[in-house]
């Protein structure tokens, strides 16, 4: 098959599967893909995050902080 055929039937393939789900957004992953896989919701129904994805937030806050710090103060 050449490029343009595989284009134009992933293209196709892409618009088929977006019609079988139309209720499916982009903020609708986000917050599949933000959820704890283990448990995502808790006993009250509230979204739970994934503990990976926060502590990895957590860190790049730290590592900004550091490199703001030692890019403001001057020795």
């Amino acid at each position: 098959m050449k490029a343009d055929t595989q284009l134009g039937e992933m293209h196709d393939r892409l618009v088929d599967c977006h019609r079988q789900n139309p209720k499916e957004g982009l903020g609708d992953a986000l917050l599949i893909w933000l959820e704890d896989p283990l448990k995502p919701r808790d006993e009250h129904g509230r979204l739970q995050v994934n503990p990976i994805l926060l502590l990895l937030t957590i860190v790049l806050a730290l590592v900004f902080g550091v490199f703001l710090f030692f890019s403001m103060v001057r020795s």
